[in-house]
């Protein structure tokens, strides 16, 4: 099978490298790590020991259809790529969508239609440097979709025979939302704290405002007739904290960085969803409006 990667960034070229044991892999990102990538090959390391030599593009232009496309790029970034993808005649591709956040399925679906898969990952990837990236740990990936079932278990299967661990999901706009919460609940304490996962447990206070922060956003999820996998959500949000406590969330980084993050597309979503359904939302505007205060000129916004 021939796979896209589009935004291969850690995350991306960790699944891009993963399934060049079986598939033909074409990795889409930024220059600097492209060119890395071209001159060195990709350097994987940790749960996985290798380095592979793949097809790097700057663009998708010009590239003919591939059988499967993985988009793994920052969700804020997802519209303009449908946009510029939308005009290139990739009809018959299937789309994956493997980012964080709410709103990527439905933005990918408004243009493949029953085409369109939604997934989520708990693969920890991070790049170490252009061309290197550490797995700490591949996770387990979820695929799914409520218009094309045999084609998510399709997809599942071509994932999984590289080695990754695969579910499909019977529910998965419910898995992409669960995920959500714990994303919302853990990164924006750990971008504006400073600290890695685990430290967020160590202080009753801040467990207990993960707690209600969790509550909140159970609380928009049903409202817009979400039914959750589970029923306490902040049992999978400590779980998730407590199995990943070394690792520095992306938007974590993204902050030390100086970069944008993807507070939008989390707390954000949720304040939007949570205010047009009338749910009291405070906590959740409290950490959308401070990350958004760290991001460049975020102080400086109105």
């Amino acid at each position: 099978m021939r796979i896209l990667v589009f935004g291969a960034g850690s995350l991306g070229c960790a699944m891009g490298g993963i399934l060049a044991q079986r598939h033909e892999i074409v990795l889409v990102g930024r220059k600097e790590n492209m060119d890395a990538v071209n001159r060195n090959g990709l350097h994987l390391t940790g749960e996985v020991e290798a380095t592979l030599n793949v097809e790097t593009r700057e663009t998708a232009e010009d590239l003919e259809a591939p059988d499967l496309m993985i988009l793994t790029t920052k969700a804020y970034h997802t519209k303009s790529v449908v946009d510029a993808l939308a005009r290139l005649p990739w009809d018959d591709t299937p789309v994956l969508t493997l980012q964080n956040g709410l709103g990527n399925l439905e933005l990918i679906r408004a243009w493949k239609g029953s085409r369109a898969f939604g997934g989520t990952t708990t693969m920890g990837a991070s790049l170490l440097s252009p061309g290197n990236v550490r797995i700490s740990g591949l996770g387990r990936t979820v695929i799914g979709s409520d218009m094309d079932a045999l084609g998510a278990k399709r997809l599942a299967e071509a994932l999984s025979a590289c080695g990754l661990i695969v579910d499909v999901g019977l529910n998965i706009v419910a898995e992409i939302w669960a995920k959500a919460i714990v994303n919302a609940c853990i990164n924006p304490l750990t971008a504006i704290l400073r600290v890695p996962n685990g430290k967020l447990l160590e202080s009753e206070t801040i467990s207990r405002l993960m707690s209600e922060l969790c509550d909140e956003c159970v609380a928009v999820a049903k409202a817009a007739g979400v039914v959750l996998p589970e029923e306490r959500m902040m049992d999978r949000v400590r779980t998730v904290a407590e199995d990943t406590a070394e690792n520095r969330s992306s938007m974590l980084r993204d902050v030390e960085l100086g970069r944008r993050t993807e507070i939008a597309q989390m707390n954000g979503m949720m304040c939007k969803i949570g205010s047009h359904h009338r749910v009291h939302i405070p906590l959740n505007r409290a950490m959308a409006a401070m990350v958004e205060a760290l991001e460049p000129g975020g102080l400086e916004k109105g």
